[in-house]
């Protein structure tokens, strides 16, 4: 992918419009000087276009009136197809950064949790903010470059016509300053993309020291090795970089804008002493190269802007590379009716790169209306194992059944909609997003209230009035969202353990029981040994294996009383 190449995927026809348009008014300006050279020169009264030609418009004597109208109207001209040419492209270019934005928002998506995790959040964020913006500023400066390009090309032409002795003069020059301005410019955009990778590093920095805070101010030599070694390093590197980078690329630009005027020195003092040279001639050959100064600036300005997109494209792409499409089915059918959700020999590994990790071999049973318990120690793999439950992972070998239907790319989507989960790094949302008919809110008021929650947050018109609540109030409120949910699969990591004693009472003894009178599956991880005994099933893990399942003998707890008002 390149950066023209984004555009004219997009929309060819306003591209190759406004190429064409660009193209007229750098024609338009390359016309100009050669027109005021002709009409202010000696003879150019012949044919009745002489300066002696004098008119009133307005308020106003116009000398050489013929050559003014032709002036005003080439400006006109310019004016207008830079404008349309400008505007078209500059909206081709938002149009295909936003389609961008949204590409990447749906491959995410569409990408296998276990990738993205992999890939990291602070990376992803990058792409999408920092990238897309500076392919923007890129894309923005293309039409006018491209005008400059036709008008530089246009007095190279008039050069021509002046003598092609000096054309060729002018050409060598600008090819060897092409070859020196690029060598620099070369070096600067590679230390732009130094700058950009270490972005991601920073990035990831920052929100350590956003989400880690609290640690920090508890330990001050961690706090300053964390500012030192980790937060102020990674600034420091991508300050250094784009530092070194734009003094680079700022001082082979301002070589390329003198460029023309070295051009015009060797013009005036070492071309016209070997070569004959009429003065009128080199006049115009000097106008002719003092006007293409700024086109030329234009061009060599905009070089580190398109330097920078290309990089940020580049950077896309790689983001693009990486994250492959979920093989699974978006289609959403119905499952036939099911009361067990089993794993057969299910394995899933962990690349060496991440550790090389490997959970199972797998085979265990989970049944609707029973609470099952999974315990072991940190490693041992039980988030594993609740992401294959949740069908975020796919197994690396073995099968997941609900019921008699195997969890394959076919199933694999319409599967999902049947589990609802609260993981240690769940987000809550600021509304309520699932496809509810109509929000009864006066009962989920009425679970605010159980919840005891009501008087730091409401919910109006579906969206929650505030987030700016302490852990366990968030998971209480995370909680709601899942009731209202109403799936077969509900599975809690380590969902109490951020609760007070009394909420731990209320989660064990009434929401669990409560899931379980309604024919759920219950799967909670948990650490809190002494409410084991509230489990149909026990499962013990170690080192990624089952080391065993106990059946428990459950006893009856009165249900939280929601029964009756739970939407459906």
């Amino acid at each position: 992918m390149n950066l023209l190449r984004l555009f004219t995927d997009k929309s060819p026809n306003k591209v190759f419009i406004s190429m064409l348009l660009g193209a007229l008014a750098g024609i338009g300006y390359s016309l100009l000087i050669p027109l005021v050279l002709v009409s202010i020169a000696p003879g150019s009264g012949k044919d009745g276009l002489g300066t002696n030609m004098v008119r009133s418009f307005l308020w106003m004597e116009v000398s050489n009136y013929k050559f003014a109208l032709l002036f005003v109207s080439i400006c006109v001209l310019v004016l207008s197809c830079r404008t349309v040419s400008e505007t078209l492209l500059t909206r081709v270019a938002l149009d295909a950064t936003s389609e961008l934005r949204i590409k990447t928002y749906r491959q995410i998506m569409q990408a296998p949790i276990a990738e993205l995790e992999k890939m990291g959040s602070s990376k992803l964020i990058v792409a999408i903010t920092t990238d897309v913006n500076r392919i923007v500023t890129g894309a923005t400066v293309v039409p006018q470059v491209l005008i400059s390009l036709v008008t530089v090309g246009g007095m190279l032409g008039y050069l021509y016509v002046l003598s092609s002795e000096i054309f060729w003069l002018v050409i060598k020059a600008m090819l060897f300053g092409v070859v020196t301005y690029q060598v620099p410019m070369f070096i600067g955009n590679k230390y732009f993309e130094r700058g950009r990778a270490k972005i991601d590093a920073l990035q990831e920095s920052i929100r350590g020291l956003i989400y880690g805070v609290k640690e920090l101010k508890l330990n001050k030599v961690k706090e300053d090795r964390y500012f030192d070694e980790i937060l102020l390093a990674n600034e420091q590197a991508v300050l250094s970089n784009t530092k070194l980078a734009n003094t680079i690329v700022v001082a082979t630009a301002n070589y390329g804008d003198l460029l023309s005027f070295f051009v015009v020195g060797l013009l005036a003092y070492v071309f016209v002493s070997s070569h004959s040279i009429t003065t009128d001639a080199l006049i115009g050959t000097v106008m002719a190269l003092l006007y293409i100064t700024g086109p030329v600036a234009v061009i060599l300005n905009a070089m580190p802007s398109i330097a920078m997109a290309k990089v940020s494209l580049r950077s896309i792409t790689r983001v693009f590379n990486t994250l492959s499409k979920e093989e699974a089915v978006g289609e959403i059918r119905p499952l036939p009716e099911w009361n067990m959700v089993r794993f057969s020999n299910v394995s899933y590994h962990y690349t060496d790169e991440d550790g090389g990790f490997t959970l199972g071999p797998i085979d265990m049973e989970l049944a609707k209306g029973e609470i099952t318990f999974i315990v072991g120690g940190n490693g041992s793999g039980k988030s594993t194992l609740c992401k294959l439950l949740a069908l975020h992972y796919t197994p690396t070998s073995g099968e997941i059944y609900f019921g008699g239907v195997m969890m394959d790319r076919e199933w694999l989507n319409s599967g999902r909609q049947h589990i609802s989960a609260i993981f240690t790094d769940y987000y809550l949302f600021d509304r309520l997003l699932s496809s509810l008919d109509a929000v009864d809110e006066k009962l989920v008021n009425r679970y605010l209230m159980e919840l005891e929650i009501e008087r730091k947050v409401k919910v109006e018109n579906g969206r929650f009035s505030t987030l700016a609540l302490s852990d366990g109030q968030k998971k209480r409120l995370a909680l709601l969202v899942t009731f209202l949910e109403d799936r077969d699969i509900y599975i809690f990591d380590e969902w109490a353990a951020d609760q007070d004693p009394m909420f731990k009472q209320v989660f064990y003894h009434h929401i669990l029981p409560e899931l379980k009178a309604r024919n759920k599956v219950v799967v909670v991880i948990s650490h809190d040994d002494r409410f084991f005994n509230l489990a149909d099933t026990l499962m013990i893990m170690e080192e990624g294996e089952l080391l065993r399942t106990e059946r428990l003998r459950s006893e009856v707890w009165e249900p939280l009383a929601l029964e009756s008002d739970v939407v459906a």
